[in-house]
């Protein structure tokens, strides 16, 4: 999207739909199957929320949460190896459960203590090393008083959106026939996208915060 320019809002998504395929389901009824599609896609396509990030400090292996914090979506931990700020070069830190039986004390890894994350380090912990959490996000559900704003699903999968509750509307009225060019569509377009994703780099965006904790003292 180019800079200064607005992103669709939710009612001007549902106007092309019903634009595109006539229908007399309410506004109510089409925002379900809207939120169902917007949750489907957010985990067909596997998006996630910006990522958290902080600062380690020297010595310290304990790191607690932000007030509020999801640990069941986390998804990817990546640490900052080098003392690098122009090129930081970065590793995944795998998961370790409490009841694993084996704790490697010469390898990277974390694992959650109530609302503490503990990161193993090989030696001591370094100062100043980024640490990013990457999280599985939900949408925000869209109500009749929230149409005039944009939904959470990025404007580049808008299109999948429409097919979807278009395939949905025309399931809804018996339409065999349009339910299943609405699918077809969907479904090509949601292959292309995965295509297009394994044939480039990750997008790394900027952390939503870059916290320096202070040791508690463990």
């Amino acid at each position: 999207m180019e800079r200064g320019e607005q992103m669709p809002l939710v009612n001007e998504i549902m106007a092309d739909i019903n634009l595109r395929y006539r229908n007399s389901f309410t506004p109510s009824q089409k925002l379900v199957w809207f939120n169902e599609e917007q949750r489907e896609l957010f985990d067909v396509l596997e998006l996630d929320s910006p990522p958290y990030g902080f600062t380690t400090v020297q010595d310290n292996n304990y790191y607690p949460f932000p007030a509020g914090f999801d640990v069941t979506k986390i998804k990817v931990v990546s640490m900052q190896l080098n003392e690098s700020t122009d090129s930081p070069s970065f590793i995944e830190v795998p998961s370790k459960r409490n009841d694993d039986n084996v704790y490697a004390a010469n390898e990277y890894w974390y694992t959650v203590v109530s609302d503490t994350m503990f990161i193993n380090s090989p030696g001591e912990m370094p100062d100043g090393r980024l640490v990013y959490i990457y999280c599985d996000a939900d949408p925000t559900e869209v109500t009749l008083s929230t149409m005039d704003l944009p939904p959470d699903l990025p404007t580049k999968y808008h299109e999948i959106l429409k097919f979807g509750v278009l395939k949905r509307i025309a399931g809804a009225r018996k339409d065999a026939v349009m339910q299943s060019n609405y699918d077809a569509s969907y479904q090509e377009k949601i292959v292309d996208v995965l295509w297009e994703r394994k044939t480039k780099e990750p997008e790394f965006v900027q952390p939503t915060s870059t916290q320096k904790f202070r040791s508690r003292g463990w």
